[in-house]
C-alpha cells in the first residue's frame, strides 16, 4: 500500500510534521480496509437467519432436481406392470381409485401379459363392489377371460356360473353348469344334478340334448355298474363317461348281445343315434381288444363280386388296416382287410408298410410285373412262407409277364 499512496515530505516546521502524521494514518487505514473479505449472508443477516435461508435453497434446489428427474420417467402404471411381469418387488396396495385400477389393468392388458392381467383383474375384483367389477370387467372381454380360465382351474364352478351369467355369456353358464352337475361323486347325485339342470338352466339351451343323452346314459349304466363288480379286472372308469366309451366297453365284453338287454351295443347305437361309421369304429376297436379278429372281419367287410371282399360302411380300409396292424392283428386277418382297398397301388403301399407279404404278391401278380415280383421274393426271407408264396407266384403262374 505504500507503494499505492505515497507522498513527498520536506524538511519543514512542527505543523508539517502534523499532516505527515495524518497522511501515514490514513495510508494505514486504506491498507487494513483493502485486507478485509467481503461479508456473508450470515454475517450480514445473522448467522442463525442465514443458516434458515441456506437450507431452504438447498432443499428447493433438491426440488428443482427431482422435477426435472421425473419429466423422464415412466408412468407409475407402467413401472408396476413392468416389474410385475420382470418378477421384480411390486405392490398394488397403492391403487386406491376406480380411475387408477382402470389405468392398471388397461396397462396390463396393452402389454399383453396373461399373469399381470390376472393379478390386476384378482385385486379389483377383491377391492371393489361387485356391481362397479361387473361394470369395468365387462369392457374388458380378455381379462373377464382370464379370469373365469383361473377359477374353473381353481374348481371355482359356482362362482364362475354367477360371474358368466351377470356378464351376460348364458351359453357358457350352461357349460359350466353341466361340468358342475357331473362332478358329483356317486352316479345318483350326477342324475339329479342334470335333471335339474335340464329343466332350469339348460331349458332351451343350444346343448339341452347332450345333457339328455347324458341322462339316458347314466340311467342305463347304473345297474350294469353294479352287476359288473364281480369282475374286478375289467376297467369300469369310462363306462359312465361317454357314449363312444360305454359303446367301446360292451363290445369288449358283450358283443352280440340282444337289444333288449342293457348291455346290448345295437339298443345303445340306436338310442343314442349312432352313424354307421361311428359304431363300426368303435366296435372294431372293441372286439380288436378282445382280440376277436373273426368279429372284426366281419364288422368291416362283406362279399363282392366274383368272391372278392367289399368295404362296409364307407370305412377308410387303410386306417383300419393300420388300426388292426397296432393291435397285433394276425396277417390272414390284415390280408382280408387289404383285399378291400380298392386302388391296387394304396393296396399294394400299405401291404408293404404292414408286411403283408401275400397282399403285395397277389397285387403284384395282378400287375404282371414279374421284376418287381423277383426283386421283392429277394428281399425276404430264404424259404419262409412268404417267400415259397412270392417263389410259387414266379413259377407256377400262366401270367403274361408285361416284363
Amino acid at each position: 500500500m505504500d507503494d499505492l499512496v505515497s507522498f513527498e515530505v520536506m524538511p519543514t516546521s512542527s505543523g508539517s510534521a502534523v499532516w505527515e502524521a495524518r497522511v501515514r494514518e490514513a495510508a494505514n487505514q486504506i491498507s487494513v480496509a483493502a485486507n478485509k473479505h467481503a461479508p456473508s449472508i450470515s454475517e450480514i443477516v445473522g448467522k442463525a437467519s442465514g443458516g434458515r435461508i441456506e437450507n431452504e435453497v438447498v432443499t428447493l434446489r433438491r426440488k428443482i432436481e427431482q422435477l426435472q428427474a421425473a419429466r423422464f420417467k415412466a408412468d407409475p402404471a407402467v413401472e408396476t406392470i413392468q416389474s410385475l411381469i420382470l418378477g421384480k418387488p411390486y405392490s398394488l396396495e397403492h391403487y386406491k381409485s376406480l380411475k387408477q385400477k382402470e389405468d392398471l389393468l388397461d396397462c396390463a392388458l396393452e402389454m399383453g401379459d396373461g399373469d399381470a392381467i390376472l393379478a390386476v383383474t384378482i385385486m379389483i375384483k377383491r377391492t371393489l363392489k361387485h356391481q362397479k367389477f361387473l361394470s369395468l370387467i365387462c369392457t374388458r372381454p380378455i381379462a373377464a377371460e382370464t379370469l373365469v380360465n383361473y377359477m374353473i382351474t381353481r374348481h371355482e364352478l359356482s362362482q364362475v356360473n354367477d360371474l358368466l351369467n351377470a356378464l351376460g355369456r348364458f351359453h357358457d353358464s350352461g357349460i359350466v353348469s353341466f361340468r358342475q352337475a357331473i362332478s358329483a361323486k356317486n352316479l345318483e347325485g350326477k342324475i339329479r344334478n342334470l335333471k335339474q339342470l335340464l329343466h332350469t338352466q339348460m331349458s332351451g339351451h343350444a346343448d339341452a340334448g347332450i345333457v339328455l343323452e347324458q341322462i339316458n346314459l347314466l340311467e342305463r349304466v347304473s345297474p350294469i355298474l353294479e352287476s359288473e363288480t364281480r369282475y374286478p379286472d375289467r376297467q369300469l372308469s369310462g363306462l359312465s363317461s361317454s357314449v363312444l366309451q360305454a359303446l367301446t366297453y360292451f363290445t369288449q365284453y358283450y358283443h352280440g348281445a340282444p337289444e333288449n338287454l342293457l348291455h346290448s351295443p345295437e339298443a345303445l347305437r340306436k338310442m343314442h343315434k349312432l352313424s354307421e361309421k361311428q359304431y363300426l369304429w368303435v366296435s372294431v376297436r372293441g372286439r380288436a381288444t378282445a382280440e376277436a379278429w373273426k368279429d372284426c372281419e366281419n364288422l368291416l367287410v362283406g362279399k363282392g363280386w366274383l368272391g372278392g371282399v367289399k368295404a362296409k360302411g364307407g370305412i377308410n380300409m387303410i386306417e383300419m388296416a393300420t388300426v388292426l396292424h397296432d393291435a397285433k392283428c394276425p396277417v390272414e386277418t390284415l390280408s382280408v382287410i387289404l383285399q378291400a382297398v380298392e386302388s391296387p397301388a394304396d393296396r399294394l403301399e400299405t401291404a408293404k408298410k404292414l408286411k403283408v407279404a401275400s397282399v403285395v404278391v397277389d397285387v403284384l401278380l395282378a400287375q404282371k410285373d414279374r421284376n418287381g415280383l423277383t426283386r421283392y421274393r429277394d428281399s425276404l426271407v430264404l424259404n419262409s412262407r412268404d417267400w415259397f408264396y412270392a417263389e410259387n407266384a414266379l413259377t407256377t403262374s400262366n401270367v403274361k409277364w408285361k416284363n
